[in-house]
């Protein structure tokens, strides 16, 4: 085995089973490595347990109430009640600020209701505090696609390469926005 293979494993390993102290999310001590994995790895099985143990760990908050709330919203999310979620994820984001998950999964929800301005603040409230959330860079591509904003959407998707250079449908998507982007030019 690979001098490289094996710390990727370690560092998946210890995301995983390691116990978090305190807030977990954006803050958490193992997420620098499995950034680092996210970004060397050419492994599609490693780059999903290296996004799902990012995941794992952003949505980690430290606080059974804000988990609690999380999964109320997530519960309202999937019943369709997505004014009831933004409310819930609003609370979330009063009691806990510094929680980047409680910003983005606001961010989704507002995209869901075409709140696209609303949906970009809270992006920007993610990405403040967690540069490297390629959910809610994905999200601002998105949205940005859909305002026309072109330039600023392919930089975007661009920064999504950085950070996850195997981000699968980010190069067909720059594609895209630059044939958007020439169609009005001419």
């Amino acid at each position: 085995m690979k001098t490289h293979s094996i710390a990727v494993l370690f560092a998946l390993v210890a995301a995983i089973i390691a116990p978090a102290q305190g807030i977990a999310d954006q803050t958490d001590e193992r997420l620098p490595a499995l950034f680092e994995t996210l970004r060397s790895t050419t492994s599609e099985t490693i780059r999903e347990e290296t996004e799902d143990a990012i995941w794992t760990i952003w949505f980690a908050s430290g606080s059974d109430e804000i988990d609690r709330m999380m999964e109320e919203a997530r519960q309202a999310v999937q019943a369709g009640e997505l004014r009831a979620a933004e409310l819930i994820y609003s609370e979330v984001i009063e009691k806990a600020p510094l929680y980047s998950e409680g910003w983005n999964r606001r961010a989704t929800v507002r995209y869901y209701q075409r709140d696209f301005d609303g949906s970009l603040d809270d992006i920007e409230q993610t990405l403040a505090l967690e540069p490297r959330h390629f959910g809610a860079i994905w999200g601002m591509g998105m949205i940005l696609g859909l305002q026309k904003n072109f330039p600023n959407a392919i930089a975007a998707f661009e920064r999504l390469l950085e950070i996850k250079p195997n981000a699968r449908d980010a190069r067909p998507r720059i594609e895209l926005l630059k044939q958007e982007m020439n169609k009005g030019a001419v």
